[in-house]
């Protein structure tokens, strides 16, 4: 049974800047900024000023857009453009991190992150690319293109780099902190934050982490119990001679991962920087939809395997995926189908047309799902549609990590990701700055599915994956 024998097509994407549980902030804060002509920052950091004229273009149907989402959670809405003075730009083109509060900032004024300081490579698509004209590069093309444009930074330099960065130089306390635990961690120390607010401390480990953990790699401070038969893995005699690249685009193929080149042997390794506050913080899942499944693994591929079960995923819309997904376990292993929904499984095509139409005008959903409807605590502002997909995921989510019916999931991912990929937590634990390199994941690593949908946006996430230590 295939994706398309579990779902129509049908899929909405209302767009960030009208979210519904943003309404009653994010819009006013872009339209003060488009009032004040304060400036607008992309991705990669580029500034974007509005032209004169464009508060009064736009507020319009900016203001409506939002009482038609108050009146509708999934009301259209209108797909924005701003006159700047580096020309025409699309609203989702640019960094939301300044319309994230009710006095528009939650974060630093700065981003932190590789992108954000400028270390990592150019971008495959400049701002503003449609998406039908957005070109995509594999991991081996990402990496062959910063190596042929002289972006890649040999690991020894990596803390001369960022102990010289001009923008953690203008970055006020925060870069003064990043700095401070760079110089702290390539001098063998683990650096103690304690002097930090939370949200200082927080974006150390998870922005900033991105690189100082694999400074804490390079420098021998990061527990790494198997790092000599990495070395050896590397043919290399230590980490000094890596060639690291930082993906340009924001969303890597796995998320926070990062193409690793050995500069003697060619060989590359994929980094994944996770982690966060306290011992077990393990950052955000990358989506499923990020694995590269090897072509001898989808010639041997047995209905219902986790193999199977991945490639039906990465076929199906976001929005279908909780639906399908259940069906896939109810097809397949019926005997570990949550008891909610033992009388109503499989979803119908007449069940996804409800849903569907659910999810896009607010309409209400036959009395059959009251009970799931019922089962979780939505505060959200959603439809009863985005209410159930919501349900749906999170059940099988939870069914999949306690019941564990694909017996071969865990070995089917890590088989994927291969020797090839180390995963490094870098997580606060009682003030300090510590460091966690898990390889290879294969022998090591624990994995679990992860969803992060939301009920008030059913197609804004799919299906995720975690590997813990």
């Amino acid at each position: 049974m295939r994706a398309k024998d579990f779902l129509p097509e049908a899929t909405l994407d209302p767009g960030s800047l009208f979210e519904p549980k943003y309404l009653e902030w994010r819009p006013a804060n872009f339209l003060k900024k488009l009032k004040d002509r304060s400036p607008f920052i992309d991705k990669v950091g580029n500034e974007y000023i509005p032209n004169k004229g464009e508060y009064n273009r736009l507020r319009t149907a900016v203001e409506k857009a939002v009482n038609d989402r108050l009146k509708n959670p999934k009301a259209p809405v209108p797909s924005l453009t701003i006159n700047t003075d580096r020309g025409e730009i699309a609203v989702s083109k640019l960094e939301k991190a300044d319309l994230q509060s009710i006095k528009g900032q939650v974060t630093q004024n700065v981003n932190v992150q590789p992108i954000g300081i400028g270390i990592a490579s150019t971008p495959a698509n400049k701002p503003g690319t449609k998406p039908k004209d957005k070109q995509v590069l594999s991991i081996d093309q990402q990496i062959q293109k910063a190596l042929d444009a002289n972006q890649s930074i040999v690991a020894k330099d990596l803390f001369k780099i960022i102990y010289k960065n001009k923008v953690l130089e203008q970055a006020g306390a925060l870069g003064k902190a990043i700095k401070k635990a760079a110089y702290e961690i390539s001098n063998g120390i683990i650096p103690n934050l304690n002097e930090y607010d939370k949200k200082t401390q927080s974006l150390i480990a998870i922005d900033a982490g991105e690189y100082l953990g694999i400074l804490g790699m390079i420098h021998n401070i990061a527990d790494f119990p198997k790092k000599e038969q990495f070395l050896k893995f590397l043919n290399a005699p230590n980490l000094d001679g890596l060639s690291l690249i930082f993906p340009g685009d924001q969303n890597a193929s796995l998320s926070d991962s990062y193409g690793v080149q050995n500069a003697t042997t060619g060989q590359t390794i994929l980094i994944s920087s996770k982690g966060g506050i306290g011992k077990t913080a393990t950052g955000a899942a990358p989506a499923i939809s990020g694995l590269t499944i090897p072509e001898k693994m989808l010639k041997k591929i047995k209905p219902g395997s986790a193999i199977d079960f991945i490639s039906m995923i990465q076929k199906t819309k976001v929005a279908n995926q909780p639906f399908a997904a259940m069906n896939f376990l109810h097809y397949y292993y019926p005997k570990a189908i949550p008891k909610l929904y033992q009388n109503l499984l499989p979803f119908t095509y007449d069940d996804f047309d409800s849903i569907s139409n659910s999810i896009s005008t607010g309409a209400k959903l036959p009395a059959k799902f009251n009970k799931i409807l019922t089962s979780r605590v939505i505060t959200a502002r959603a439809t009863p549609g985005g209410i159930l997909a919501y349900c749906v995921i999170k059940d099988f989510v939870d069914t999949v990590n306690q019941v564990q019916p694909m017996k071969d999931l865990r070995t089917v991912i890590l088989e994927i990701l291969d020797e090839n990929f180390v995963q490094i937590f870098t997580r606060i634990v009682g003030g300090n700055l510590t460091f966690k390199v898990l390889w290879p994941g294969k022998i090591d690593g624990a994995v679990s599915l992860h969803t992060k949908a939301e009920a008030a946006n059913p197609s804004a996430a799919g299906l995720s994956f975690k590997v813990t230590d």
